[in-house]
């Protein structure tokens, strides 16, 4: 590997989704996807990361995500293959799928947490933002079959500046239904959210949202994470109590990596810098990250490596 020991594996196991999210990175669509990695070559690349951190004692979170992970027929076999060699398992689904039928199967399999998107407190904005009628109510029965069948659920949530009026009504929407976190994405515009650049939020927007966000966490009802805004890091040092949530910067390519559908490694999902394809060394991960030019000189810090690139494409 390298020496920056990887904490997560966000595995985009399919892209095809149901959903036609305005903001998504990958421009998924319901249809089926050519190339993806085969089952064993799926398994191959956890033998090999299993195999180059096992001296370390600390294998990383696996997050099996998509475009929607439940189209992949195997999804039991690879969580129940992730969970034999060590690697703890979580699952982002959409929510269609998500009942309490097939949540008991995935969580037998090694599941141990859940975590789904909603982009609205209401069924308008959240439908209207996923381009699908109802998909608000699928995310809310999905949030009670995990609570019916003991898994525990994050709500994560994607800030546009539309939606700036609406974090404390997200935050008391995520607690009504039981979630363990808030998890509050400032938006990256690629893939189709490079069509919603606009809705990106101005640097006193961006302050705005984050002491808001600061200040909720401050209550102790929900803990509350920032994901793609390391702004995040300059505010809570310039403060004389602590939040009581954890505070990150830019991961990407800095304990947390992306694999695509195809084998394709990134930083992250957002930043579509390649580091190789898996394929390329027989599915071997560790060799693929230390072949790649780019890889050693990424890092995670104060500036969300993604939207710097999108900043100076444009």
């Amino acid at each position: 590997m390298t020496n920056k020991p990887l904490r997560v594996l966000a595995w985009e196991v399919t892209r095809r989704c149901p959903m036609a999210c305005q903001h998504c990175r990958g421009a998924s669509r319901d249809c089926c996807y050519t190339d993806e990695l085969s089952t064993s070559e799926a398994l191959r690349v956890m033998d090999s990361l299993a195999a180059a951190q096992a001296s370390s004692g600390r294998l990383p979170l696996i997050i099996f995500t998509g475009g929607e992970p439940m189209y992949r027929a195997d999804l039991d076999t690879l969580v129940r293959y992730a969970t034999s060699r060590g690697f703890p398992a979580v699952l982002a689904p959409c929510g269609r799928f998500a009942d309490e039928q097939r949540l008991t199967i995935l969580k037998e399999a090694g599941i141990r947490a859940l975590s789904l998107s909603v982009d609205g407190p209401d069924a308008a904005t959240h439908d209207a933002f996923r381009g699908v009628p109802g998909a608000f109510r699928m995310a809310c029965d999905a949030m009670t079959a995990a609570k019916a069948v003991g898994l525990p659920f994050q709500v994560n949530h994607t800030l546009t500046r539309t939606g700036l009026g609406n974090l404390r009504a997200m935050r008391d929407f995520a607690l009504r239904q039981g979630a363990s976190r808030l998890d509050v994405f400032f938006l990256v515009p690629v893939g189709r959210g490079e069509a919603l650049s606009a809705q990106c939020l101005t640097d006193s927007e961006t302050e705005t949202a984050l002491q808001e966000i600061l200040a909720l966490d401050d209550e102790g009802i929900l803990p509350i994470h920032v994901t793609c805004e390391p702004r995040i890091l300059t505010l809570t040092e310039a403060r004389s109590i602590p939040p009581k949530s954890p505070c990150n910067g830019c991961m990407a390519g800095a304990g947390f990596l992306f694999l695509s559908h195809t084998g394709q490694l990134q930083p992250c999902g957002f930043f579509d810098l390649s580091l190789g394809n898996v394929r390329t060394f027989d599915c071997d991960l560790p060799k693929t990250l230390a072949a790649s030019t780019h890889y050693a000189a990424l890092n995670g810090g104060r500036m969300c490596l993604a939207r710097a690139a999108y900043q100076h494409r444009h």
